[in-house]
């Protein structure tokens, strides 16, 4: 019987923790989008990407960090040349803003970093 119960329990929790995530992406779907078209937007004004090119969502690491206040993105250009990009929410424009990799910066924001909430496409497939 006791055996019978942790094996419900244990169960329960797999499917309950699976359920969760669901719900976490989304929850950040609007914003990931929002990054994903801003950078589009940098690549293409840039000329590292085409009009025909675009950064995909599947293609792309997402990090979300301190429930949504910085975004991160991880992506590779002609499988060569890795990009990994910043956003943070303004919350006086309600717009997300590319932060530059700039290690003064990135110290300053380092405790709010620390604090993953929702990642995508990050780690071995």
């Amino acid at each position: 019987m006791r055996s019978k119960l942790c094996l419900f329990v244990g169960i329960a929790l797999i499917f309950l923790s699976g359920c969760g995530s669901e719900s976490t992406s989304k929850k950040f779907d609007s914003a990931i989008n929002e990054v994903i078209s801003l950078e589009n937007k940098r690549l293409e004004r840039e000329k590292l990407f085409r009009e025909k090119d675009v950064l995909k969502r599947e293609d792309t690491g997402i990090i979300v960090y301190s429930d949504g206040k910085y975004i991160e993105l991880i992506y590779t250009i002609d499988s060569t040349q890795q990009i990994e990009s910043m956003f943070e929410y303004n919350e006086k424009e309600n717009r997300y803003t590319t932060i530059p990799y700039d290690k003064k910066k990135l110290d300053k924001i380092q405790k709010d970093l620390n604090k993953t909430s929702y990642t995508e496409n990050i780690g071995l497939k």
